[in-house]
């Protein structure tokens, strides 16, 4: 597809149809970035996306240790009544 650059302000845009911003999963906001001449963009990932899934996949692969990964790791302050 080919589009004109348009004069917005003192700035320039094009217009992106709909349907191409849906399959790219492009609602509210876009993530823009430049490599080699060539302007990227992309959905917003919500920050710690895909982290349960992740986890869940280290527990059933073993990756995850089990127990209390801070036994021993006790100091005064952890002993001492607040």
């Amino acid at each position: 597809m080919i589009q004109s650059i348009r004069k917005i302000g003192n700035s320039s845009g094009i217009l992106l149809p709909k349907s191409m911003l849906l399959a790219c999963g492009i609602t509210t906001e876009v993530e823009i970035e430049v490599h080699d001449k060539t302007i990227m963009l992309r959905p917003v990932q919500p920050a710690r996306a895909g982290w349960e899934a992740a986890f869940a996949a280290a527990i059933v692969g073993g990756d995850e240790p089990e127990g209390d990964l801070f036994e021993g790791m006790q100091n005064q302050f952890d002993q001492a009544e607040w």
